[in-house]
Parts: structure tokens; C-alpha cells; sequence
């Protein structure tokens, strides 16, 4: 009897939260109160725009002095205002770096009025204004683990060669770098593959350039990132670890400059164009005006192949490969009315490696491309202050294409030539729509749902034999519900719960989620999440590589449950002022199900090529950031730890010794990162990074055997030597130190406005180890360390049309 009892609480405690947030989302659904019983109460919404630009001013502050009424533009630059008695008002909006704009306004009984304002830059702001987008961040957003960085704090970070987004998230708290060489992502102990990047709402499957080193964004088209490293809420899924959701600028719909007196001028015109030299690439960004609308377009292309051409010219030789990659970016934008928004969007990635290799005997040459296309329709419908609706299609392609061609001559035989081929494909058709609710100043109801139409095959090819055909079309389809629930003044709470349908499985996947915010003081806020998500396509890819050049994108098989996690989130965030902050959060992500390729799959069949497994992160991180000033910056430091246990052996048995539970490579216990930006004269800026860590854990090499060799000296089998590995990463390379320095200055050459900058990455030549390698021929055996970066300098000069 005691054993049921115990069970079944059990059962029930484990699943207490999800009940808890179901009677809490049914409670916030009937607590919004009939809209037509506030009638005699109005509104005021409308959008803040740069008065030099057009483009949206993203959390200004909009208040009703007098009153205690007030809001926060969103990321599209709207703002609104419910429950307001009718009287006269005089609206204000603030902005830090804005001159402050003011408004009359005569509510009467139920009035919903639309108020676009733009306001004017300023250097220094007037009327003491000091609101910043910081700041009303910290009072409006109820998401814990949330970081927003703008184009300023990406550009002012040190980086190799140019501004890099991912390079600069790699320094916040709880996200890794693997190695000097990836720009991926590692989020609180998930794998790269855990992390959903959007690019104004498109997914983006593989956003990086050479095989990592680069990320596939163009800076200066970006307008802003958002980051949620946790805890992210039910409009998002199918992701276990982070959401990057990168906004990409509007175009400047203003000042038209080349045909304003013509009359193509009133339907397409050109307002700015800017760019960048550097000694890796060099980038274009056009912007201008389109009759109702706006109009953006970025593109950039590295040189590598034309710097090798030069040598290879300069040596007289041919040249034995190239490399080089591009990227374009555009947006338009059309306004068929104050209601209704039509926003076009296309972006093109792309890398091309040729390698050629000649003999006497035989040739040899690869042909690689590989990269990302999305294009997308977006309709935004605002009927009133009360609907947002978003309706988008969208179609995302990531595909690699590697050919190799062998031509083989012999003076008998002739010449013989085969091809090598191999492709992999992904295609994405997401029909997705969105709904905001704005009930009432203490309600905001989301819901919509989301369409995956998928289409994945890998293609492998020797000569006229085909090794590997293979094609998998499944859809997801989900559906998600949210309340912002403002509790009251200093307490609001965000349940929400997502509905997927995988299409391989048969069963309905529930993802409860629940978030709140406590307002301890003006200054102080406690903030707290739950949730559960899942994750129903993964890659392929080995933690070990250093470079990955392709990702084997998969759907979950049948065979094996979705991949799993939970989040348990709790924060603290202290405002200390002057664009100043600092949050303090613990974090514990157990994973439920995680899929490792299995090692002792039959090839015979199909249900077992990968084993499920469990993984326990947790960690603490702290963030002190600073945003505004001639002192500008953040210092994180977390401590996190992660381990996984997985069966390889299919015993029904973890052990340890066998190293079935181990810390994977991404287990760093101590990171410390300091970014800083100092403006020290109107024209000299000059940038810092110093980043800290624990090594990353390897395998050990105990000692070395003899082998058989299978093909080598028949008088001799056993002449060959192989490595006995010790007990899985079960060591520590030494500990990682970088520090980055950077100097920019405003310049005007040629007639143009610009900065010149120089950038040093690893200014102290400090040596990081990347791997180890082992030479068992010698006796004793030596041990080689590879490094990371080594003191590396670089020039750019940005321009300004």
C-alpha cells in the first residue's frame, strides 16, 4: 500500500507544474474581463519612427503625464496605451539620444485613437531624459534569460576581421565558443543544433561561412538581435536549448537623394549607401524609399580566391584551389494602407571551394558549394489597437553539393574517369501566423500556430553506383497559446502551452511553459521560468569536429522519441541606473531524451543507427552591463557543468569506466568575458574583450599497442601502432585566455565619411591549445599541441555615401 501511495504522489509531484500552469492558463483566459464593459475607457496606439531614417525606434518610453498611464514601443516600433478615462492628455515619448516629442490629445468615452509620431536624433537629449531601451526593457519584459544587443555593441566588440553577431553572443553568459574557429553557438550545455535562429522570423539552418569560422549575417543590415538563452515562451519551438531572433533594418525610407525632381523618384529611390574594405571581404548596404514603402539590400564577398589568384600569377603557377563566399540580403517594404503591411524578404548564402591536385598518373579535383536561400511574404494586419495579426510563407533551403572527379591514366589502359558524388538537401515550407490580443492593460493574449512542410534527402554516388538515396518528407504542425497576465503592478505571470504534431509519431506533443516577474522593488525584479520543449530535428554532427563544413540535418526517427528538456530558470535583475544593470540567474536543464550516433548499429537495419540517453546542465551566471556613456560595456562570468550518460554498449548498464557517463566536450566549469568600449575624443574609440575559461575536456591517451595493420607488410602484420585511449574526456586541456583589442577612428578620405579601424585578435600571443597529437613511431612517443588563433591583425575602413 505504502509503494502505490508513494507512486502515485510521485507521479503527481512530478507533474505538478503542468497541472498547475493548465488551472493557471484557464484562470487568466476567464479573468479577462468583457472589453465591453470597460466602453467608456479609450486608447491610444500608434508607431515611432526616426525622423532621419523611418526606421522604427524600438522601446522608447510613451507616457500620459499626469497619470500613471503608460507604455513601451515593441520591436516594430508600436506602442499603445489602453484603459484611459476620457479628458484631455498630453502624450510624452522619450528617448535617450531623441529630442523628446509631446502630443495633445482629447480622449472621449471609447475612443481608440492612432498617433504616429517621429522623433528628431539629438546628441544630447533635453528636458533631462534618461529613459533608456534598457531600462524599459527591465520594466515591460516578463522573460527571464533575455539579452538584446544592437548594432553599436556588435560593432564596438573586436573581432576577427569584421563585426560578427555570433561572435559577439559567444560573450555573453552561458554561451561557448567550441574553438577560435566556430562561430556556432553552445547555450547552456546544448549542442549548436539546439538553438532556432530566425532572420525576421525565417528559420536559418546553418548560418555560418566556412565550416564556422564566419557567420552567414551581414552586420550592417541588421537592426537588432534578441536573445533568449532560456525559458523562451510558447510561440517558440522545436528547439531544446536557445532562440536568436534577429530583426534586419527597415531601409531609410527618408531623403530620397538622386531623383528627387524626377518621377521615377516618387516609386524607387536611393537615400544612403554605405560599406566596408577589409582584408577579408568587402560589404555594400543600399537603402532608400519605394512609392508607400522602403527598400533595403546588403550584400559581401570574400577576396580569398583572388588574393590566390594574384599569388599563384606572381609564381607563375597554376593555381591549385580557391575559396570564397558570399552573401545578399533584401527587404522591401509596402504600405497598402495604415492597417496593412506587406514586407518581401530574400537572403542568399553561399560558399564555393574548387581544390585541384595533378600527377603523372592520375588527377584530382573537388568542386564544393554549400549554403543557405529563404524567401519569405509577410502580411501584418493592425484592424485596430486591440489585433495585431501576422500571416507569413516562407520557404528556407540548405543544401551541399561536393563533387569529386578522378582521372586516372595509364599507358595501356587509357584514361578512366569517375565521379564521386555527394548531396545533402533540406527544404523548409512554413506557413506560420500570429495573433495578439490586447484585452486589456493587464491582459495580452497570443496565440497562433505554425505549418512545417518538410522535405530532407541525402544523395551519395561512386562512379555508376549509389550507395546512399535516401528522401524523408514529414511535417510538424503546431499550435500555441499565451497570457500575459499583469497580476498587478509588481507581479505579472506568462503561462502558455504548445500542441505539436510530429508527423513520424503518434502521439500529440504537449510543451507547457510558465514564466512570472516580481517587482521587489522599483529597481528590483525577481523573475522565474518553466517549461518543456522538444525537439524534432538534430544533426548528424560529431562535438568533437573542429571545423563542420556541412550539417546532416535529420528528422527524429520513428524508432525514437523526440529529444527532450526542461527548463528551471530563476533570476534576479537589479537596475542601478544611467543605462546601468546587472542580473543574477541559476539555471537546471535536465534533458529527458537526447540522440548519440550508435556505435555498434547493423547496417542490416534501419531502426538502429542512433541510442537514446539522458544529459543533467546546470549552472549560475552572472551579468553586470552597462549600455550607455563613453564607458560602455558587460562582464559575465558563469559557472556551469554538464555531463551526459549515455549506453553505447546496449548493456542496460551506464558505467562510468566505460565512459558511458561523461562531460562532454562542452563542459567548461568557469568562463569570465570582459567587453569594453571607450569613446576617448569625438573621433578616437578604442575596444577590449578578455575572455577567460576552463579547458575543455579530451580523451587521454594512456599508451600505445601493437596492431594488426590489414595492409601492410605480410612478413610483419603486427607493425603498426595504435593509441590506447583512456577513460572518455576524462582530462582537461589547459586553460583558455584571449584578449582582443580594437581602435577605431573617424576619417574622411576620398571626399567620404568614414572609420578606419584596426583589430588584434589574441594581442598577447597567448597559445590555446586546440588538440593534441600523438606520434607513436617515436620511442618515447611525442605529443604535438595545435593552437587556436595566434596574434592576428587586421584593417577595414567603413564608408559612408
Amino acid at each position: 500500500m505504502f509503494s502505490i501511495s508513494a507512486n502515485i504522489t510521485g507521479y503527481f509531484l512530478r507533474r505538478l507544474p503542468q497541472h498547475l500552469l493548465t488551472i493557471g492558463l484557464v484562470l487568466a483566459v476567464l479573468a479577462c474581463p468583457d472589453p465591453i464593459a470597460a466602453q467608456d475607457l479609450g486608447r491610444v496606439s500608434g508607431y515611432l519612427r526616426d525622423g532621419g531614417s523611418g526606421e522604427p525606434l524600438r522601446y522608447a518610453n510613451v507616457v500620459l503625464e499626469g497619470t500613471g498611464l503608460g507604455a513601451a514601443s515593441d520591436v516594430h516600433g508600436r506602442y499603445l496605451i489602453m484603459d484611459i478615462p476620457p479628458g484631455n492628455y498630453r502624450l510624452k515619448v522619450m528617448m535617450l539620444g531623441y529630442a523628446t516629442e509631446a502630443q495633445e490629445l482629447v480622449m472621449t468615452p471609447g475612443a481608440d485613437l492612432r498617433l504616429d509620431l517621429e522623433l528628431a536624433v539629438e546628441a544630447i537629449s533635453t528636458e533631462g531624459v534618461t529613459v533608456t531601451a534598457e531600462r524599459v526593457r527591465f520594466e515591460q519584459v516578463v522573460e527571464v534569460s533575455r539579452v538584446n544587443l544592437s548594432l553599436r555593441e556588435i560593432k564596438a566588440t573586436p573581432a576577427l576581421m569584421e563585426a560578427d553577431l555570433f561572435r559577439t553572443l559567444q560573450l555573453m553568459p552561458g554561451v561557448r565558443a567550441t574553438n577560435d574557429f566556430s562561430s556556432a553557438l553552445v547555450v547552456r550545455g546544448g549542442s549548436p543544433d539546439e538553438n532556432l535562429i530566425l532572420l525576421d522570423g525565417i528559420e536559418v539552418y546553418n548560418p555560418f561561412h566556412l565550416g564556422g569560422i564566419f557567420s552567414t549575417f551581414n552586420t550592417d543590415a541588421l537592426a537588432e538581435a534578441e536573445f533568449m538563452a532560456g525559458g523562451f515562451p510558447s510561440p517558440y519551438g522545436n528547439r531544446n536549448s536557445s532562440v536568436l531572433e534577429i530583426t534586419s533594418k527597415e531601409g531609410n525610407s527618408k531623403g530620397g537623394r538622386f531623383f528627387k525632381n524626377s518621377q521615377l523618384g516618387r516609386y524607387w529611390n536611393l537615400s544612403q549607401a554605405q560599406g566596408e574594405i577589409s582584408l577579408l571581404s568587402s560589404k555594400l548596404l543600399l537603402e532608400g524609399p519605394i512609392l508607400n514603402g522602403s527598400w533595403m539590400l546588403a550584400w559581401r564577398r570574400t577576396y580569398y580566391d583572388q588574393l590566390a589568384n594574384l599569388y599563384y600569377w606572381y609564381k607563375d603557377q597554376d593555381p591549385l584551389g580557391s575559396y570564397y563566399f558570399r552573401d545578399l540580403h533584401g527587404k522591401v517594404i509596402y504600405n497598402f494602407s495604415p492597417t496593412d503591411r506587406l514586407i518581401l524578404a530574400t537572403y542568399q548564402g553561399r560558399d564555393f571551394a574548387f581544390i585541384e591536385v595533378d600527377e603523372d598518373e592520375s588527377d584530382v579535383g573537388v568542386n564544393l558549394n554549400w549554403g543557405n536561400t529563404t524567401r519569405s511574404a509577410q502580411w501584418r494586419h493592425v484592424p485596430n489597437s486591440r489585433f495585431v495579426s501576422v500571416l507569413s510563407l516562407a520557404n528556407t533551403r540548405y543544401d551541399w553539393d561536393l563533387n569529386v572527379g578522378i582521372t586516372q591514366r595509364d599507358t595501356l589502359a587509357g584514361e578512366t574517369s569517375t565521379d564521386i558524388i555527394q548531396t545533402v538537401e533540406l527544404r523548409d515550407w512554413t506557413l506560420k501566423e500570429r495573433l495578439d490580443w490586447f484585452v486589456n492593460a493587464n491582459h495580452t493574449i497570443t496565440t497562433g500556430f505554425e505549418l512545417k512542410a518538410l522535405s530532407m534527402g541525402i544523395l551519395q554516388q561512386f562512379g555508376d553506383i549509389t550507395f546512399i538515396d535516401q528522401e524523408q518528407n514529414p511535417y510538424i504542425l503546431s499550435a500555441f497559446l499565451q497570457d500575459r497576465w499583469e497580476l498587478n503592478p509588481r507581479l505579472s505571470v506568462q503561462p502558455g502551452l504548445r500542441l505539436s504534431k510530429y508527423e513520424l509519431h503518434n502521439q500529440l506533443y504537449l510543451e507547457p511553459r510558465m514564466g512570472f516577474k516580481f517587482m521587489v522593488t522599483d529597481d528590483l525584479a525577481l523573475k522565474g521560468s518553466w517549461g518543456i520543449y522538444k525537439q524534432f530535428l538534430f544533426t548528424n554532427s560529431s562535438e568533437d569536429a573542429i571545423l563542420n563544413f556541412v550539417d546532416f540535418w535529420l528528422p527524429v526517427p520513428k524508432a525514437n522519441r523526440a529529444q527532450s528538456a526542461q527548463h528551471f530558470i530563476v533570476g534576479l535583475e537589479q537596475w542601478i541606473g544611467a543605462g546601468f544593470y546587472t542580473s543574477l540567474e541559476a539555471y537546471y536543464k535536465p534533458y529527458d531524451n537526447i540522440l548519440d550516433t550508435n556505435p555498434r548499429n547493423d547496417p542490416a537495419r534501419e531502426d538502429d543507427d542512433f541510442i537514446e540517453g539522458t544529459a543533467t546542465a546546470y549552472g549560475i551566471e552572472l551579468l553586470i552591463k552597462k549600455s550607455t556613456g563613453r564607458l560602455s560595456g558587460w562582464l559575465g562570468y558563469t559557472y556551469a557543468r554538464l555531463e551526459k550518460e549515455v549506453d553505447f554498449n546496449n548493456d542496460g548498464e551506464i558505467v562510468w569506466a566505460d565512459g558511458e557517463r561523461y562531460s562532454p566536450k562542452y563542459d567548461q566549469p568557469h568562463t569570465l568575458n570582459v567587453v569594453a568600449a571607450y569613446r576617448l575624443t569625438k573621433k578616437n574609440s578604442f575596444g577590449l574583450t578578455v575572455s577567460l575559461s576552463s579547458g575543455q575536456p579530451y580523451t587521454p591517451v594512456w599508451g600505445k599497442t601493437y596492431t594488426q595493420s590489414g595492409m601492410g607488410d605480410f612478413l610483419n602484420p603486427y607493425a603498426d601502432l595504435q593509441t590506447i585511449p583512456g577513460r572518455k574526456n576524462s582530462a582537461r586541456i589547459p586553460t583558455y585566455f584571449r584578449l582582443d583589442v580594437s581602435w577605431t577612428r573617424d576619417v574622411r578620405w576620398f571626399w567620404v565619411d568614414g572609420k578606419f579601424k584596426l583589430q588584434v585578435i589574441n594581442a598577447t600571443n597567448h597559445f590555446n591549445t586546440l588538440i593534441y597529437f600523438w606520434d607513436h613511431s617515436r620511442s618515447p612517443s611525442e605529443v604535438t599541441a595545435v593552437g587556436m588563433f595566434p596574434f592576428l591583425p587586421s584593417l577595414s575602413w567603413e564608408f559612408q555615401l
